[in-house]
């Protein structure tokens, strides 16, 4: 009974977070890709992240509302479906806090007062890290392909690890590498950003120009916007990562164990729904390209009426200075 009360809610929560996930990271897309933005090595992992958020809705949450809210499980058709969908899916799960544990590393090497540290924050080599996190996901979670099966709980049948050992490494490498190493790494990768920063401020630096300010004002922001994500990520993860703690701990076959696994992976959903939300409260420079974007065609109009305009004026003073010189000379 518990267990139905919590798909009910599940379904539709998928349902909002699956329309607003997808807004949402489509315009990070066209945000992160404008002039004011990219030209910060840390929007490609951002970029990146929108790009895995959207692929985890469309595969994880899609299937997952179809199989809970519906009973359209494309995961117990076959063997195959059952491995190719948990594989990618995880994998695909598992990037969004690689790609914003990378965002961290990147802002602390920007604040570092090391020079070495801070020539690591070019695209070139946040294309390669990008690259390097898609593999090395690929290669972490290549198990689930293999052990991942259509197995029998009672009467049903379900795609789920294999029972016995695997199931208990599996639970256990997940906890790791999903859930305490990532966070883990973005904490301290925030905490010595914070760090960098206080020392910046402390000492004096000398008048720069307009262009470095800009820089420097981009760089506030998207520190800004990134520890929010941040605090998000964290937090999201932390209800799932103790209920697999207690799962250790106690009878996971229970009605009451079942209600609080579907319950508390509405929280783990939200990090991958919420960043522009997130962006566009925590970052004014996020909020103007926002307006922009939906204003483009206003703000060019504006601005060719001011061109001709101005053009307008000009040749009207060069009439008057020649009507003026003419005058003069007769």
């Amino acid at each position: 009974m518990l267990v139905d009360i919590a798909l009910q809610i599940l379904r539709v929560v998928l349902i909002v977070f699956i329309i607003l996930g997808i807004i949402g990271n489509g315009l990070n897309l066209f945000i992160f890709t404008r002039r004011t933005l990219s030209r910060s090595s840390c929007t490609l992992y951002l970029i990146a992240a929108s790009i895995d958020n959207i692929l985890v809705i469309c595969i994880s949450l899609l299937t997952r509302l179809l199989a809970n809210g519906f009973s359209l499980d494309v995961a117990k058709t076959s063997d195959v479906m059952c491995k190719l969908r948990f594989y990618f899916g995880y994998v695909f799960f598992a990037l969004s806090p690689y790609f914003y544990t990378l965002a961290c590393f990147d802002r602390y090497c920007s604040s570092s007062a090391s020079a070495t540290r801070r020539s690591l924050c070019n695209k070139k080599v946040a294309k390669r890290l990008i690259i390097g996190a898609i593999i090395l996901a690929c290669i972490l979670y290549f198990h689930m392909a293999i052990f991942y099966e259509i197995i029998r709980t009672g009467p049903s049948f379900t795609c789920n690890a294999r029972p016995g050992t695997y199931e208990l490494f599996y639970r256990i490498f997940y906890l790791v590498i999903y859930c305490i190493l990532p966070s883990f790494c973005m904490t301290v990768l925030c905490a010595l950003t914070l760090n960098n920063i206080r020392q910046q401020s402390r000492r004096i630096q000398p008048v720069s120009g307009t262009g470095k300010d800009g820089s420097r004002r981009l760089d506030r922001h998207l520190i800004r916007m990134l520890f929010a994500q941040i605090i998000t990520q964290v937090l999201s993860i932390l209800p799932f990562a103790i209920l697999n703690l207690v799962g250790f701990l106690t009878d996971r076959r229970t009605d009451l164990f079942g209600f609080f696994n579907q319950i508390f992976t509405i929280p783990l959903f939200v990090s991958y729904v919420t960043s522009f939300y997130i962006f566009t409260m925590s970052s004014r420079i996020y909020r103007q390209e926002l307006l922009r974007l939906f204003w483009f065609r206003k703000v060019g109009d504006d601005g060719r009426e001011f061109s001709l305009r101005t053009l307008t004026n000009g040749r009207s003073i060069q009439t008057r200075i020649k009507g003026t010189v003419s005058e003069s000379a007769t």
